[in-house]
């Protein structure tokens, strides 16, 4: 992992905005692709969690937390935390050192956010206990899509240009961190062909050019039907991320790296401040409104259908059905059907008419991709 240097170097590199240059071409034939086979009975689970969504982006920032101890921020990445967990991790790092000299370290939260916050401590030589009442896989991060991309972790009108920046950098880090680890099976992060598909092209589309770098191979094929029955097609290469594979890697690289977990249920902010740490990071997620009083940290919920793999589908696809966004992620255990997004829903019921407009939505998919 880049060192601190190397993370301002990126840094300076967002804030300078370079463009590089991508194709853009007139629709042609359509990619002969495997369709997925998505009749309800070929479905393994469905499940739903709640993104930890600020409209003005996730938080990193130190406080005085006590007479003796510091706490630091780390939460509110929406529905990009496995997106964006290295390249928030190492500017909390930063911030963490600039802060205090202190190496002894709490982290509390055991999520990917929270798993990536301890190993790139432990690999900076601080000393780590990772306090959780639930451990991967019964973290809301083990239900993540997990597809590489930055969706719903702000809002577009409420962040600030400070943020952008620090944003840009943060997304460069983490594609640069999840490179490495592709192709080797104990951490379950491969490269897929990606579509982003649109009626009409919108003006800030999900697969922008401004940072093509993290869109290697990118086309776009305009036209009245560029393909599949859309005028508008991005194509591309992304990262993919299976969760139940990764974030097991996680938690042995952290004990392999003299990381120890404990057992801990917090309350309230007083239930924190008992800890023996000097360092206490909060990467709580959604448990950050009740610990900290971040009244701007709402739910954002999410609801995935999960159907038996089909070892042939080796692509993804976003778009939209009945005014929703709809997505497709293949993994090797399975096909990740998904699209919900339930701004201040608390629920964590599953809602049968949203599982079947997905499975409605991905069956046109599939019947317009067996077409051509």
């Amino acid at each position: 992992m880049m060192q601190r240097r190397a993370f301002l170097t990126l840094a300076a590199g967002a804030a300078a905005g370079a463009v590089l240059p991508f194709s853009a071409r007139a629709s042609g034939p359509a990619p002969s692709l495997p369709a997925l086979d998505v009749h309800p009975g070929r479905i393994i689970r469905t499940v739903a969690g709640l993104r930890p969504f600020r409209a003005e982006g996730y938080v990193v920032r130190a406080e005085r937390f006590s007479r003796r101890q510091t706490l630091v921020h780390h939460y509110g990445h929406g529905g990009a935390g496995v997106t964006m967990s290295w390249g928030t991790a190492a500017e909390t790092v930063r911030v963490l050192e600039s802060a205090t000299s202190e190496r002894s370290c709490a982290v509390i939260g055991s999520g990917v956010i929270g798993l990536t916050t301890a190993l790139m401590l432990l690999r900076r030589g601080h000393q780590v206990t990772l306090y959780a009442d639930a451990l991967p896989p019964h973290t809301t991060s083990n239900i993540a899509g997990a597809y590489w991309g930055i969706a719903s972790l702000y809002r577009r009108d409420a962040a600030s240009p400070d943020f952008m920046a620090r944003m840009r950098a943060a997304a460069r880090y983490a594609h640069r961190a999840f490179q490495h680890l592709a192709g080797d099976p104990r951490y379950g992060v491969y490269w897929v062909r990606a579509f982003d598909l649109y009626d009409r092209l919108p003006a800030n589309p999900a697969s922008r050019p401004d940072m093509p770098e993290l869109f290697p191979g990118f086309s776009r094929a305009l036209g009245p039907d560029a393909y599949w029955g859309h005028s508008a097609v991005d194509s591309f290469h992304q990262l993919m991320i299976d969760p139940d594979i990764y974030l097991r890697a996680l938690m042995a690289d952290v004990e392999n790296a003299g990381g120890r977990f404990a057992a801990a249920r917090f309350e309230d902010a007083r239930d924190v401040s008992r800890l023996r740490e000097r360092v206490i990071v909060n990467c709580t997620g959604m448990g950050a409104r009740a610990l900290f009083g971040d009244e701007q940290l709402e739910p954002n919920r999410g609801q995935l259908t999960l159907l038996l793999p089909q070892p042939e589908i080796d692509y993804a696809y976003t778009t939209r059905f009945e005014g929703a966004s709809l997505y497709m992620f293949p993994r090797r255990g399975a096909l990740v059907l998904g699209g919900s997004h339930g701004r201040g829903d608390w629920s964590l019921e599953i809602d049968p008419a949203e599982q079947d407009r997905v499975l409605r939505g991905h069956g046109e998919m599939a019947r317009a991709i067996a077409a051509g």
